[in-house]
């Protein structure tokens, strides 16, 4: 009796456990550590930032759901690892992203984790001055900037403006006077808070020197009329028939005062003025024909060397030859350009 007894115990107990286990799931393979490591703002590096990414400190290659030189700062985007064994959501701990979805299959497990592209603002490039006068600030775009900051410099490092700009460039004339020289900075900026968290504002980038020669008057004030306009100058009259030059431009007013536009004879010398009324100098393509205007603005004819070694012919109204010869000898080809 007393052997049935502990035997009846043991059935029991075997029972009891037989019971358990039909309720029980068969055990995960442990828990993960998912990390999508961009380090912090100070290491950024120019442009997007890759993530390192790792699983229990194990490098993986997730296969993103963008190709990477498709990514935007702040656009999340997603990426898949696959790992073995069978986990469950409640399994995995992520840094730096988020877990969209775990699905484990034939002893394998497929995670989908979120993350955001984050990149230090490049360097903007190529920062000059986009007009003959040297006052209008240009550089390339950068690449996911919506705003720069500039700042205008007096020659001896002396601060003179900063601003603000969401264009590539910016007129510095107002601030400028001539006689001096200019340099100035750029860097793309923030476009506010919100982009904090994805966006380090870039390096500076400094110009190239700016000589500001004479700017003429700069006082005045332009006056707008159907037949074209009129320039005041600071003591309350029109610029009437003659030339003046405003803010680093030459125009020329007739004796109705108004500035002239087009093609003009004066003094004996033929001058082209834009559609604006101000000189054009150098090369200008004009009703289909090209034109070579002096730096003194006025037309030029006969054999023109504007770059070393490298002649051009123009007729005497000023046209450039093209394919033909000058004097049956010379051979010029179809962009005006002599073929020694």
């Amino acid at each position: 009796m007393k052997w049935m007894q502990g035997k009846g115990k043991w059935l029991v107990l075997l029972c009891a456990f037989m019971v358990l286990g039909t309720g029980m799931t068969v055990p995960a393979s442990g828990s993960l550590k998912i990390r999508l490591d961009n380090g912090s703002k100070s290491s950024w590096t120019e442009g997007i930032q890759i993530p390192n990414v790792t699983v229990n400190y194990s490098e993986e290659k997730p296969k993103w759901s963008k190709d990477e030189e498709d990514w935007v700062p702040g656009k999340k985007i997603t990426g898949t690892i696959r790992v073995n064994g069978t986990f469950t959501r409640s399994d995995c701990t992520i840094y730096g992203g988020s877990v969209v979805s775990v699905k484990a299959e034939d002893g394998e497990t497929e995670i989908k984790v979120s993350y955001v592209p984050v990149a230090m603002l490049e360097c903007p490039e190529r920062a000059g001055w986009s007009d003959n006068t040297k006052t209008k600030a240009s550089w390339k775009k950068v690449p996911f900037a919506s705003r720069y900051q500039v700042v205008l410099y007096r020659e001896g490092g002396i601060w003179i403006k900063s601003l603000t700009t969401s264009s590539t460039s910016v007129d510095l004339l107002q601030y400028m006077d001539g006689g001096y020289k200019y340099y100035y900075t750029v860097k793309a900026i923030l476009k506010d808070s919100s982009e904090e968290d994805y966006l380090k504002e870039g390096e500076v980038t400094i110009s190239d020197d700016s000589v500001i020669q004479e700017l003429g008057d700069t006082s005045g004030t332009w006056a707008e009329y159907q037949n074209g306009k009129k320039y005041r100058g600071e003591d309350g009259n029109y610029v009437v028939d003659q030339w003046k030059m405003i803010s680093g431009k030459w125009y020329y007013f007739n004796k109705d005062g108004y500035a002239v536009v087009g093609w003009q004879y004066i003094g004996e010398k033929w001058y082209y003025m834009g559609a604006n009324a101000q000189m054009m100098t150098s090369w200008q393509q004009i009703n289909g024909r090209w034109y070579y205007l002096n730096t003194d603005g006025d037309m030029a004819t006969g054999w023109i060397q504007p770059q070393p070694g490298k002649w051009y012919y123009l007729y005497s109204d000023g046209s450039l030859a093209v394919n033909t010869k000058v004097d049956g000898i010379y051979q010029i080809d179809a962009s005006g350009l002599w073929v020694p």
